[in-house]
């Protein structure tokens, strides 16, 4: 009788931090993504649409991308972005 050699069944229950986030992540404009565009806040396309609703440009949003990727905190980047600039969008309301 001819024994049969078999992979061992791997559990998909559980799948590794990578994995997740590869699953979540949706490449950019550019097609390009990374740990770079995830953020504590959330993933940078989610934090790009809600600073163009509360009326922050372009060239605003690309500085405040620029502020996260450095390591600072969402608040923290909106307020130098604004310190900056010398004014925030109008009507403009606290992201958090």
């Amino acid at each position: 009788m001819a024994a049969t050699t078999t992979s061992p069944r791997l559990s998909k229950r559980f799948i590794t931090p990578a994995a997740r986030v590869a699953s979540t992540a949706r490449p950019l404009e550019s097609g390009v993504y990374g740990r770079r565009d995830l953020f504590a806040e959330g993933l940078w396309p989610s934090i790009k649409v809600r600073l163009e609703m509360a009326g922050w440009s372009p060239s605003q949003i690309d500085q405040i991308h620029e502020q996260l990727r450095q390591g600072w905190t969402l608040p923290m980047a909106v307020r130098h972005v604004a310190m900056r600039h010398g004014a925030c969008p109008l009507r403009s309301r606290p992201l958090g």
